[in-house]
């Protein structure tokens, strides 16, 4: 009698088990981030900032973010292939969606047949971040043939580069940063490849004088090497405008973008950037300075 209720209790634990396959929740005590998987299984969460592995949730405005999802299991196969979703949401405020992507892996219709399986979802921390506002990226990978699901939440924040020094009077914007149009990502670090175009970017500018609707705005660059040699020198580089004016509305919700590209030849580093955006009916400015160094 006892043998049998040894037997019970034994089959009753091996069930169990079963049940709690590929079921794990976890939290990262640096980050915050948190999973949970519910027949779907993960070895392992990389954070790659950059290109470059780092465990952080702290981030400079423009990094490119890549979470990567490494040995996925639990996945059904048919033909030898398997069906993964993969979702991706950012929240600000715990209120408003700033971006959404239902399904980052819905063309691949006809699956996949890696192995070991690697997911990946990336995204570009150009957000907001004048009043500390709080992210959440949530990502939920999930079995298009079954009922598995994996979620993973990481909250972070935001702030600006330091790259620029930005001194404004009476002119309030939005953001004002580099932009590495040949790597396709914001300037974080000052040494830039003299192969690369950039773009100094100004963007919700607001506070110049109105008139007739329309503002009057002057912008001004050079960017000179350390032993004053000039590499680039605009007066104003919205010239055009100086007479005519813009339109207000549409100055405000646009963008102004400056090409900067360089020529090979002897730089001597480091490099000073600087920018002035001035209103030419009133003394209202924005001065913009920083280093670089070009090689």
């Amino acid at each position: 009698m006892k043998k049998v209720k040894l037997f019970g209790l034994l089959l009753i634990t091996l069930v169990f088990n079963a049940c709690e396959f590929n079921k794990s929740v976890n939290k990262d005590l640096t980050t915050g981030a948190y999973s949970r998987g519910d027949g779907i299984g993960c070895d392992e969460i990389k954070i790659q900032i950059n290109g470059k592995i780092e465990n952080r949730n702290k981030f400079i405005y423009g990094e490119k973010l890549n979470i990567i999802f490494n040995n996925i299991s639990g996945l059904t196969k048919e033909n030898g292939n398997v069906f993964p979703g993969l979702s991706m949401f950012i929240i600000k405020n715990k209120i408003d969606t700033v971006l959404q992507h239902q399904d980052l892996l819905s063309k691949m219709e006809n699956g996949i047949d890696l192995s070991p399986l690697q997911l990946q979802a990336n995204f570009i921390t150009a957000l907001t971040n004048k009043n500390n506002e709080k992210y959440q990226v949530y990502i939920k990978i999930w079995d298009k043939k079954g009922k598995g699901t994996f979620q993973y939440e990481l909250p972070f924040s935001v702030k600006k580069s330091e790259l620029l020094k930005i001194n404004a009077s009476n002119i309030d914007y939005t953001n004002i940063y580099l932009w590495d149009k040949t790597q396709k990502m914001v300037v974080i670090n000052k040494e830039v490849s003299v192969k690369s175009t950039l773009m100094l970017i100004l963007e919700g500018l607001n506070g110049l004088e109105i008139v007739d609707n329309k503002v009057y705005p002057s912008l001004s660059i050079n960017i000179t090497d350390q032993k004053g040699n000039q590499i680039l020198s605009n007066p104003n580089i919205l010239e055009q405008y100086k007479n005519e004016g813009v339109n207000y509305r549409a100055f405000k919700n646009g963008q102004i973008p400056v090409t900067i590209t360089f020529t090979s030849g002897q730089i001597n580093n480091p490099c000073q950037i600087k920018a002035s955006l001035t209103d030419l009916n009133s003394e209202r400015r924005i001065d913009i300075t920083g280093e670089l160094e070009i090689k």
